[in-house]
């Protein structure tokens, strides 16, 4: 491993596995990653994920439903509260309390301004 070199351009990566099938798979990984943030660099954008876009639509929705009367609120409302189940089931499967997951995502997409969730 080579050190304080400031005007490095490259970089190699060592990858060592048990079976061929896992450096395939590793290096694979690893590419979509760089490529990922290649983009993200080269773009200067990114798009949330993990559900911050399901839960901003939803607060839209909710927003939304309080100009309007009559059954069209019921038709929003169920909608804005089925692109919850997005967040609320990643969290599920990551091992966390779902429920918890979306009460503290509602409270940040409806605070003014950004702040940490975690």
């Amino acid at each position: 491993m080579f050190t304080e070199c400031k005007a490095a351009k490259t970089v190699t990566f060592v990858i060592r596995g048990g079976a061929s099938q896992y450096i395939e798979e590793a290096a694979r990984s690893l590419n979509d990653a760089i490529m990922i943030v290649l983009r993200a660099i080269k773009t200067h954008a990114i798009v949330a994920g993990g559900g911050a876009i399901e839960m901003e639509l939803s607060r839209h929705l909710r927003e939304h439903v309080k100009t309007i009367k009559g059954k069209q609120q019921l038709v929003i409302n169920g909608y804005a509260k089925a692109l919850e189940c997005i967040p609320k089931q990643l969290a599920e499967n990551s091992g966390m309390d779902g429920t918890d997951v979306l009460n503290k995502l509602r409270q940040v997409h409806n605070s003014d301004g950004p702040s940490g969730l975690w």
